[in-house]
């Protein structure tokens, strides 16, 4: 069983790590977590004009980013990285819809 000052230690190393999100009791008792947005450096490219839908994510930022796709009547698609100057493609059938794309 860890102590105490373990179980601290061990929740600052997820922390720094970037695995444990902290928040206040008051703050997630009054709104649910919104996801966050992706820098204005990001850009999608969405065909949605078939069956299947094409989506290219394109990083113009000067640093890799980590994004996921979010559709509706379907499972989102995994977070990736991408790296600057990078494009990611992607695609789903009907009946996904392109919902959005937030920072993970």
């Amino acid at each position: 069983m860890l102590g105490k000052a373990t179980s601290v230690m061990a929740a600052g190393a997820l922390a720094a790590a970037g695995l444990l999100a902290w928040s206040t009791p008051a703050a997630a008792e009054t709104a649910p977590q919104a996801a966050a947005a992706v820098p204005n450096c990001v850009e999608t490219d969405l065909d949605a004009s078939g069956w299947t839908d094409e989506l290219e994510v394109i990083n113009d930022c000067s640093y890799s980013v980590r994004v996921k796709v979010v559709l509706a009547y379907e499972t989102d698609l995994a977070c990736q990285t991408i790296p600057s100057g990078y494009t990611a493609h992607y695609s789903w059938g009907y009946p996904g819809r392109f919902d959005g794309l937030v920072d993970c």
